[in-house]
């Protein structure tokens, strides 16, 4: 059968970046399929692909835009939303590529899922309105997606995954000067409580022995009716019947006060936090627009360990800020090698139209080169120096099958062909 002669139109999604743009990904594919659209096996045997982009580096723009043209490139039809789209829509130009632009997944499914699905959508990018001018349509204007509360979370499908991304808080209120997330994502939101303990629930009825807690700033959610912070978000989430583990993704290193650090020592919590660093010197702090010193950092980082000994931290070092001199540089290298941190995700400064920072004069490229590669010494080093203190200890491991054979154990490493990664 043609792809034309389909009965329904196939749909292929994918996502670029964190946790909340995965948790939108499956959101819209739920509403996509609800209307009436097929889930296709592969990309290549969809109609069309729903690609939510990334906005945080130009390197994520760029893999935004690849991922969407290699599949206009084999005949799908391509729907970008996400970060990237909603900051520079133009740049997916293309002549199978439409960006969503303000309209809702609901009006989008009427032009994919009833009646003319592609053909509908082709002549609304040529012939004007909503899709082909990214304005909403006079039927429906649905709130900016930037001031909009989280939607109810999806339940995944029974058997689809064995981990389960629940989105409780979106947007962002900080004012840090290389971050365009903030702009594009808008102010912050959150789900109420009520709602996020029923999707979790659902999600482990589900079959997912796992819920991964995301937000843009998961350290600002709050419950509207309560004024309960995320410590009551996680103590409720534990109680879940059923629920193997609760883990969180990224986290400020504000957020970690110590109501929240006794929470994380339930063993139903994952032995695993995120906390970006950016850098371990206070002038470049200071100039970036973080709202904490190297010592405030450590400080919030060793209020976890005092309560969860075997907590494992991972952080984020960006090199080659316009304010980073060789002494700041080396700064951070120190805290790199401090023994904090079992993994560090090193990446370079990437200026971000409609940020302060954008305007800054950049350092040379040869610098921000050699910094990047002389970044921190080797996976097998950090993470040795971060275990040392665990020596000796005994810990239970609990594994979690999944769909392709693998066990993922209690410290968020993965067991498969390859060995413990």
């Amino acid at each position: 059968m043609t792809r034309g002669s389909r009965a329904a139109t196939r749909l292929y999604t994918a996502f670029v970046g964190c946790k909340v743009s995965q948790a939108d990904s499956e959101a819209a594919r739920a509403e996509l399929l609800a209307a009436g659209l097929e889930e296709a096996v592969t990309a290549e045997d969809a109609d069309v692909a729903v690609i939510h982009t990334c906005a945080v580096t130009r390197e994520a723009e760029r893999k935004s835009r690849q991922l969407a043209h290699r599949l206009a490139r084999r005949g799908v039809r391509v729907v970008v939303a996400g970060c990237a789209a909603t900051r520079d829509a133009a740049q997916f130009d293309g002549e199978a590529v439409t960006p969503l632009g303000e309209r809702s997944w609901a009006q989008l499914a009427v032009d994919l899922g009833a009646g003319a699905p592609v053909a509908a959508l082709a002549a609304r990018e040529t012939g004007g309105g909503a899709m082909g001018t990214g304005e909403p349509s006079p039927r429906e204007a649905p709130p900016s997606p930037r001031e909009a509360p989280p939607s109810p979370p999806v339940s995944p499908r029974p058997g689809r995954r064995t981990r389960f991304v629940l989105k409780a808080q979106d947007g962002c209120g900080g004012r840090c000067a290389y971050c365009v997330v903030r702009v594009v994502r808008g102010t912050p939101r959150s789900l109420p409580l009520s709602e996020a303990v029923a999707a979790a629930t659902r999600a482990v009825a589900g079959g997912c022995g796992e819920v991964v807690l995301s937000g843009i700033d998961l350290g600002a959610w709050r419950d509207a009716a309560s004024g309960a912070g995320l410590a009551a978000l996680v103590e409720a989430l534990v109680e879940v019947p059923g629920l193997a583990r609760l883990r969180l993704s990224s986290l400020e290193p504000g957020a970690l006060d110590d109501r929240l650090a006794a929470a994380l020592a339930h063993p139903r919590v994952a032995r695993h936090l995120h906390v970006p660093l950016q850098s371990a010197d206070d002038g470049v702090l200071a100039a970036m627009a973080r709202p904490y010193d190297w010592a405030g950092y450590r400080a919030a980082l060793e209020r976890v360990a005092a309560r969860v000994p075997d907590c494992a931290f991972s952080t984020d070092l960006m090199v080659g800020y316009p304010a980073e001199d060789e002494a700041a540089f080396a700064h951070s290298l120190a805290a790199v090698v401090s023994g904090l941190f079992g993994r560090v995700h090193v990446f370079a400064f990437s200026p971000r139209p409609g940020t302060p920072a954008a305007a800054l004069t950049p350092l040379p490229a040869a610098v921000v080169r050699r910094r990047r590669r002389s970044g921190p010494p080797g996976r097998s080093a950090r993470r040795g120096a971060a275990r040392r203190p665990l020596e000796g200890v005994q810990f239970t491991v609990r594994a979690l099958p999944s769909r392709r054979g693998r066990a993922a154990g209690a410290d968020g490493s993965r067991r498969g062909r390859r060995g413990l990664q």
